[in-house]
């Protein structure tokens, strides 16, 4: 497993491999760089050997390989990151149907038919007739199915098989406690917007290996690919209110708090600040989920800063 390489360590295992270059070094000679991962943690690769670039550089997506090298001093690493390691890689061979890829699919230790059950008893708290059929029938299906096992994030937060499923049921919860918290609020609308907030990620993130995003996910982004769902599913439910859905697909535009997070529209109302920082906490929790190495205080990417994870 990646998280137990050692310097001088010789390895040989299944890897996901996410190719950030392919070039040439000022002595003319090819090399590939990226990153090797598996459910254990990621280290860079650096790659001189002409066969394993050629097979990497036709690479369009992060892709499975049996890869083969020895772990090195990375000299060019950012210390920011604690990246130390690298993988002098001299092997790198598309994995075929009979090789065991499971350890390449994050789990993110998480109780899926728990968090399946406090889902459908949050939908089930929806007193709303037309929200909470809104709900219901936009979870149902394949759809649903694709729900309970797709990520929320490609890499930054709860990336990992069922994380749009545990991220979803973790920032309801929150927002539910915020909304009793601070009193005269539409909880309805809370509970179908925070269910309802991430919904276009199904669209946007794919649950394939590596989690890649979609063409069409980075042409419109989850925000209005899930907004565009909703109402047009809402339009077609008699007892939702077009005032009510109105009020709903604000919670989902809002949601990233302002335009340079990627929401088009501010928060201007209470259930839509609360859906918005529910999610906002809850992200940033995610990043104390796991622990990387030994070292207490490590670099998080997303919040641009060290953490202290004792």
């Amino acid at each position: 497993m990646i998280k137990d390489f050692q310097l001088g360590n010789d390895m040989e295992q299944p890897c996901l491999v996410r190719l950030q270059k392919v070039g040439t070094s000022s002595n003319g000679k090819a090399y590939a760089k990226g990153l090797l991962e598996d459910n254990s943690g990621c280290i860079p690769f650096i790659c001189f050997e002409a066969g394993p670039i050629n097979r990497l550089r036709t690479m369009e997506v992060p892709s499975a390989y049996i890869i083969g090298g020895r772990v090195d001093v990375n000299k060019y690493g950012s210390s920011t990151a604690g990246m130390n390691l690298q993988v002098v890689v001299h092997k790198a061979v598309p994995a075929g149907p009979n090789d065991d890829l499971s350890s390449l699919l994050p789990t993110g230790h998480i109780n899926r038919e728990a968090l399946e059950i406090e889902f459908k008893t949050l939908e089930g708290r929806i007193q709303d007739e037309g929200l909470r059929r809104l709900v219901e029938t936009i979870f149902s299906g394949s759809l649903y199915t694709q729900f309970l096992k797709n990520p929320a994030g490609m890499r930054l937060h709860h990336a990992y098989v069922g994380g749009l499923l545990h991220h979803t049921v973790s920032m309801a919860r929150l927002a539910v406690a915020m909304g009793k918290t601070i009193g005269d609020v539409n909880l309805d609308l809370i509970i179908a917007g925070a269910l309802l907030h991430d919904v276009g990620k199904l669209r946007e993130i794919s649950s394939r290996l590596g989690f890649p995003y979609t063409t069409e996910g980075r042409l419109l982004g989850h925000i209005s690919m899930g907004a565009m769902l909703v109402g047009r599913v809402g339009l077609q439910i008699p007892e939702l209110s077009r005032e009510k859905l109105d009020q709903l697909l604000h919670i989902l535009l809002s949601h990233h708090g302002d335009h340079e997070k990627g929401s088009p529209v501010f928060c201007a109302t209470k259930e839509a600040f609360i859906v918005h920082y529910a999610d906002e906490l809850d992200s940033v929790m995610n990043q104390f989920h796991e622990k990387e190495g030994k070292d207490p205080w490590e670099f998080n990417k997303m919040l641009q800063r060290y953490l202290y994870k004792a």
